[in-house]
């Protein structure tokens, strides 16, 4: 007998080390409802249930996502609810002055009045609806392909040259002053901007009205120049906020003599920047900008910029879509070269775009007429390193990959840059990035002047007569956008339903995996008990064996 190791109360002991921690791990599920609470319990289902978890997270994110774009689609519907109103009250109006018992002078101006309240109410709607800050109407989220629509590419700009304008303006007095009541078409580094000078006040419009060619005075020339960097990096920022691009703010600061100023962009890179009027674009453009004389043109000021792509050309080669409304278009660039330029990748896309619109035309019958397609979709690189589309059809426009292909993807044209067709605003709709999980919301500018009712008029017979047309046309565009919009919310619902479903069947397999059966556990947890209770007293049996040593000392 030996009293120096007692190993019957050393196993005892060991078993009820094992029966308290299986206890303590039987308390901890069942207090925490959870079979996994540390990796320890589970290594491999912790990691399948994390990711689950991810899932869920981005499916229940996805559904408020599909509820908030539900609500944007109503609000802009609901606003053009109103609209018809104003429209069908303006049929009425336009009829009863085709009728030939009004007086002109009297009656008809009278209705007249009244249309021209509906058409301003119509351009207030257009203009104000909005939904979270983001215009709705005013053809911001307009997927129509308008002008200088820019996709995005891989590309970087080197190589530029400063735009120096000197003292050659005129005053204010003369015929080829400043009109604040147009906007100009500026290019900044190759991409268009609109700098509207009618938001100036009454005393910054005197500040520029200035005749910069005898004018010595510093300070007005500081603080003119301060006020056309201001006014132009305003209208910069709205450029990139409706276009999603990232055009650079320029400064502007005053020429040595105080007579002028010179414009640069923030890409300079080791030279300048570009800068240039297009005069070209809009007839009415001002061509005395900032005091500068007509006769000074864009080539006098810029130096064309040269672009160093980072894409491999040869991964352009290859056929995606073009769409047209929705229609398909096959275009294929085949002969780029590792050596290829930006000028390169241009002149392909345009070649296949001209040949695809060709046909386009051919098969539509409209070859020749004012509907046909061919010219009047352009390509050009900007120097902003992205390819730049300007469509002048009034027809949707867009590009995406055949399956199995990612040319247009690579060229910043797919579904990652619906942009390109002209803006619009996609929604995320899914637990993943891919384009299937994202909805693009594109809504046509509601204002008079796009539904071709801003000149309308019934103060005569005649006008009468001509307007009931335009005002049933400009109808029948409204019921085709709310439709649009309809069928958005009606998709909408169905995904919300649909994520619902992920979600509740996610989460139900993450359950399985992570969450403890609380039957089971408690069953454990009797027997776990009763062992360290039986343990306890066979320690203490255990404990009691070297007494029977002292039987050897009677």
């Amino acid at each position: 007998m030996r009293i120096q190791h007692n190993i019957a109360a050393l196993n005892s002991y060991r078993q009820l080390g094992n029966n308290n921690n299986s206890v303590s791990k039987n308390l901890e599920k069942l207090s925490s409802g959870f079979r996994i609470n540390r990796a320890g319990d589970d290594a491999a289902g912790l990691a399948i249930s994390e990711k689950m978890r991810a899932q869920i997270t981005g499916l229940n994110t996805a559904q408020k996502n599909a509820q908030d774009g539900i609500s944007l689609v109503q609000t802009a519907e609901g606003a053009l609810t109103e609209v018809h109103s104003m429209l069908n009250r303006m049929v009425e109006l336009a009829n009863q002055s085709s009728n030939g018992i009004y007086d002109n002078a009297v009656d008809r101006t009278n209705m007249q009045k009244e249309i021209t309240s509906l058409k301003d109410e119509i351009d207030r709607i257009a203009e104000g609806t909005n939904f979270n800050g983001i215009k709705l109407l005013d053809g911001s989220l307009d997927g129509a392909g308008s002008a200088g629509a820019n996709g995005l590419v891989g590309g970087k700009i080197a190589n530029w040259k400063a735009a120096v304008f000197t003292g050659t303006g005129k005053d204010a007095s003369a015929a080829s002053a400043i009109d604040f009541t147009k906007k100009d078409v500026i290019l900044v580094d190759g991409s268009r901007v609109e700098v509207d000078w009618s938001t100036l006040s009454a005393d910054e419009q005197t500040l520029l009205t200035k005749n910069w060619t005898t004018n010595n005075n510093a300070t007005v020339s500081k603080d003119a120049a301060a006020l056309m960097e201001k006014t132009i990096n305003a209208a910069i920022d709205k450029a990139n906020k409706d276009r999603g691009t990232s055009i650079d703010y320029v400064s502007v600061t005053s020429t040595a003599n105080n007579q002028g100023f010179t414009i640069t962009s923030g890409m300079k890179g080791t030279g300048a920047s570009s800068i240039g009027f297009d005069q070209s674009a809009k007839p009415t453009t001002n061509k005395t900008v900032l005091g500068i004389v007509t006769g000074v043109t864009d080539t006098q000021a810029t130096a064309a910029a040269t672009s160093t792509l980072i894409i491999d050309p040869t991964s352009a080669n290859g056929s995606f879509n073009m769409l047209i409304n929705g229609e398909e278009l096959n275009i294929t660039t085949s002969t780029l070269t590792n050596t290829s330029t930006a000028t390169d990748i241009v002149n392909q896309l345009q070649t296949a775009i001209d040949a695809a619109l060709t046909n386009y035309d051919t098969a539509k019958g409209t070859t020749g007429t004012p509907d046909a397609m061919q010219g009047k979709v352009t390509v050009s690189f900007n120097n902003q390193g992205a390819l730049e589309f300007t469509n002048t059809s009034g027809n949707k426009i867009g590009f995406s990959d055949k399956e199995g292909g990612e040319v247009a993807k690579t060229l910043g044209i797919s579904a990652e840059g619906k942009a390109i067709a002209g803006g619009g605003l996609t929604l995320q709709i899914g637990d993943t990035a891919e384009d299937f999980n994202q909805l693009n919301v594109s809504v046509s500018d509601m204002s008079t002047k796009s539904l071709g009712i801003d000149s309308i008029s019934v103060a005569t017979q005649a006008g009468a007569n001509a307007a009931v047309d335009k005002i049933k046309a400009a109808i029948n565009t409204v019921s085709s956008t709310r439709g649009t919009l309809g069928a958005v919310q009606n998709r909408l619902e169905h995904t919300i339903n649909s994520l619902s479903v992920s979600a509740e069947n996610m989460t139900a397999a993450e359950s399985r995996i992570r969450d403890v059966d609380m039957a089971s556990e408690m069953m454990d947890y009797t027997k776990n008990n009763i062992l360290v209770q039986a343990s306890q007293a066979m320690l203490a049996q255990a404990n009691q064996i070297p007494q029977g040593v002292l039987q050897l000392l009677q």
